[in-house]
């Protein structure tokens, strides 16, 4: 049976968010973790707050170049931003003509409008981007130490860790339940439709609190604590120091570009 519409963007969305809960195994000679996040975090704020084209295209092309350095496949990335773009255009475009419309603006003037959106969606991808490959790069235990590192409270981590992890599974149920009432449906009328959407929300809640419970109930047995999260008494090298330094200027020079 062919899958809806919104079926696959549930999928393509939870394939997506699966890169941040990811473990990759530590390369001999890659920079100290907490040098990475540094460096993806500062390369991503400058993406996000730059003016024009050009900024974010320079901190895009040094993404691509940093994954090629680290030995990160570029397929999960480019799936990335190519799901952020799709939404930013379907979220602008519509009223970017519209506005076009209200102003009753020439052909060339609409033109011009929609070529301003431009640097919104190279911003958004530039910095998705960055962020997915900060998670490729370190993987979900790297991006622990490396917070930890950064004496990030062991309760906020466990509460990230969830977050990354459970929202994948989430979407996957959605999915599931989609699927199930897509296939018991007679009729195809759009209320139906929507009346069918309400039933899977109540149920996904339903299913939420009982996971939540049942981990509860695990950490409970097994004594679990996420105060015993040691910080890791790693130093940072010179090329740790460098690649800090670097993004970190470059960072600067996008922002006041």
């Amino acid at each position: 049976m062919p899958k809806s519409a919104l079926t696959s963007f549930l999928n393509e969305v939870a394939e997506v968010l699966e890169a941040f809960s990811i473990e990759t195994s530590s390369r001999k000679g890659s920079p100290e973790p907490r040098a990475l996040l540094i460096s993806f975090i500062a390369l991503a704020v400058a993406a996000s707050f730059s003016r024009g084209v050009y900024p974010p295209i320079i901190a895009l092309a040094t993404a691509i170049l940093l994954s090629r350095a680290l030995g990160v496949k570029l397929k999960r990335m480019a799936k990335a931003a190519a799901l952020i773009s799709m939404f930013i255009l379907a979220v602008t475009l519509p009223m970017a003509l519209y506005q076009a419309y209200l102003d009753q603006a020439p052909l060339s003037d609409s033109s011009a409008l929609l070529w301003g959106l431009a640097p919104l969606l190279l911003r958004c991808v530039a910095a998705t981007s960055a962020l997915v490959l900060m998670t490729q790069s370190l993987g979900l235990m790297g991006l622990i130490r490396a917070l930890r590192g950064l004496r990030v409270p062991p309760r906020a981590l466990l509460i990230l860790v969830l977050f990354l992890r459970y929202i994948p599974i989430m979407l996957r149920d959605t999915i599931k339940l989609l699927s199930a009432r897509e296939v018991r449906m007679v009729s195809s009328s759009v209320k139906d439709h929507w009346l069918m959407l309400s039933t899977v929300a109540s149920g996904l809640l339903i299913r939420g609190f009982e996971r939540a419970y049942r981990l509860q109930m695990a950490f409970k047995a097994r004594g679990l604590d996420p105060s015993f999260i040691p910080a890791p008494n790693v130093r940072a090298g010179p090329l740790d120091l460098a690649l800090v330094a670097l993004s970190s200027t470059l960072a600067c020079l996008l922002v006041l570009m």
